[in-house]
């Protein structure tokens, strides 16, 4: 039976993003993704001026750019009557998420595998994949929003994500209307990719454009997990925070970080798991409760619109804190 110090349950960004900080620090690791890259997936394609810097932190900046990203300088969000211009406190990237994908797993640490089952075993872990197993001392979940192997609370929204034929300028543009919320981004190509979340009941009505895909139902808050859970998989961040794939990048390099530090000080699993738990939600706590302070506020419209009007910076450093 193989073994590996670390196995981690997906390669796309989140998963890809662990393995690396792994590797960067020695740890003997490997991420398991069922699916090829390049691949489509439901996504808005925006990466933030934080998430910009992580990928010059894991040494994928550059590629990135060279693989079409376009900078992005300003936002445009309208709600109801408003309309409110910001510019961004520094430049982010519009990149569809194919390929983001494909760029962070390209990388040794990247397998192409499924795995079909997960269990605990004399004090670490056994992994059923498609055509073997392996062991390992420590499992991330990095398997996003669908994961099975971290249980979530889901929401009553579905993701609808397609691409427009032309571009945006460098103007992430976001609206609010009655059915949901979403936005705009120019990505690579000099096109568009258009990323929404809709209720449940009016998702029929926004599934008619070519190439429309859609995954879901969304859940912004996870249960009690066995595993170290990284990005989606630890419940979604707000898609209207903009910060989606920041959250993915940073959860798996911090679990990475955790776990590197465990294993050189001889902690247990478990310890490691709940000293993760500490350091995501003392990162990304408060934004979470933004986030359902921002989802109640949307049930009442002209409330959330004078309020953005009127402090459109405000809002700006919620988003991006």
């Amino acid at each position: 039976m193989k073994h590996v110090d670390v196995a981690i349950i997906g390669g796309s960004l989140a998963g890809a993003a662990c393995v690396r900080e792994l590797w960067r620090r020695g740890i003997d690791a490997a991420a398991f993704e069922r699916d090829a890259f390049p691949r489509e997936k439901v996504c808005g394609g925006f990466l933030s001026p934080g998430s910009v810097n992580l990928l010059g932190e894991l040494g994928v900046l550059e590629a990135v750019r060279a693989a079409g990203a376009v900078e992005v300088r300003s936002a445009c969000v309208r709600f109801a009557e408003a309309e409110t211009r910001l510019e961004l406190p520094a430049p982010g990237l519009g990149i569809s998420r194919s390929t983001l994908d494909a760029v962070l797993a390209k990388h040794d640490g990247v397998r192409r595998a499924a795995v079909r089952d997960v269990q605990r075993h004399d004090g670490g872990f056994r992994l059923q994949l498609d055509n073997e197993e392996i062991s390992s001392r420590v499992v991330v979940d990095a398997a996003g929003k669908l994961s099975r192997f971290t249980s979530r609370i889901a929401a009553d929204q579905f993701g609808v994500q397609f691409y427009e034929p032309r571009p945006s300028g460098d103007v992430l543009e976001f609206w609010f209307f009655r059915d949901g919320y979403g936005g705009a981004v120019t990505v690579e190509g000099g096109r568009s990719n258009a990323c929404f979340l809709i209720r449940k009941e009016a998702l029929q009505r926004y599934t008619s454009k070519p190439g429309c895909r859609v995954t879901g139902p969304v859940a912004y808050e996870r249960r009690k997990s066995e595993y170290l859970a990284v990005g989606d998989a630890a419940g979604m961040i707000d898609p209207f925070c903009g910060e989606g794939m920041r959250h993915a990048l940073d959860t798996g390099m911090v679990a990475a970080r955790v776990v590197a530090e465990g294993l050189a000080r001889g902690r247990s699993y478990d310890a490691m798991r709940a000293r993760y738990d500490e350091e995501r939600s003392a990162r990304w706590g408060a934004k979470r409760r933004w986030g359902r302070m921002a989802r109640s506020l949307l049930k009442y419209p002209r409330a959330a619109a004078v309020g953005l009007s009127w402090s459109p910076m405000w809002f700006l450093r919620r988003i991006w804190a």
